[in-house]
């Protein structure tokens, strides 16, 4: 099983795509499952293909208001209509210090 996981033609696939194609050439080696346990068992558990690996992302910065008009913020949402297909957008720019007197403005 490993052989065949490992030739050429199945070194990049996952298991997931590697048991159909084996079932559409009428070869059952065994279940996804058990191919995965078998890479886990092996050490060849990690990513295989054109998956990209995990990244680190920052976090988002941080910002504080102590005044009005320090920090402003905007948010699209979109309202649904009566007719299909249709929508409004609700544009909104806010103070995030007060968040009293938020200034919409709407558009079709």
């Amino acid at each position: 099983m490993l052989n065949a996981c490992n030739s050429p033609e199945f070194r990049s696939l996952p298991p997931s795509q590697i048991v159909p194609i084996l079932a559409d050439c009428g070869q059952y080696l065994a279940s996804e499952s058990s191919f995965y346990r078998i890479f886990r068992a092996t050490e060849q558990g990690s990513r295989r293909g054109r998956a990209a690996a995990p990244r680190n992302v920052a976090r988002p910065k941080v910002f504080e208001s102590t005044a009005p008009n320090q920090v402003w913020t905007w948010d699209i949402t979109y309202l649904p209509t009566l007719v299909r297909g249709e929508f409004y957008r609700l544009y909104m720019v806010m103070d995030i210090f007060s968040r009293k007197r938020p200034r919409m403005t709407l558009f079709r």
